[in-house]
């Protein structure tokens, strides 16, 4: 199970279904927000560092989506192709709020 670690101390635990689809969804929507040295081994949880900056804009972003109907409907496509859910509106949530507050954040 992947966690990551927040440079403040806080951890978020996901299962690894739920974070592979929550990456992809992450680089598919905030491409242009990870730098090139931030983009490999978010699915090898091999203690990939993500910069505070990087991961407020993260957070930043994501929120917005969640206000915009992005995240939603991007999670009703998702279920009506795979029949997969494991990943929801909530999860997107929580993972923004800890990006914003992590100060930065280690991916286990």
């Amino acid at each position: 199970m992947p966690t990551l670690e927040g440079v403040n101390g806080k951890n978020f635990h996901i299962n690894t279904r739920s974070w592979r689809l929550l990456a992809d969804f992450i680089f598919d929507r905030c491409d242009d927000l990870i730098k090139d040295d931030e983009r490999h081994g978010w699915h090898s949880n091999y203690g990939k560092i993500i910069s505070a900056k990087t991961a407020i804009a993260i957070g930043d972003r994501l929120e917005a989506l969640i206000e915009e109907g992005v995240v939603e409907r991007y999670i009703i496509g998702l279920s009506i192709v795979t029949m997969d859910a494991y990943l929801n509106e909530e999860i997107v949530r929580t993972f923004a709020r800890f990006a914003k507050d992590s100060g930065g954040f280690d991916i286990w």
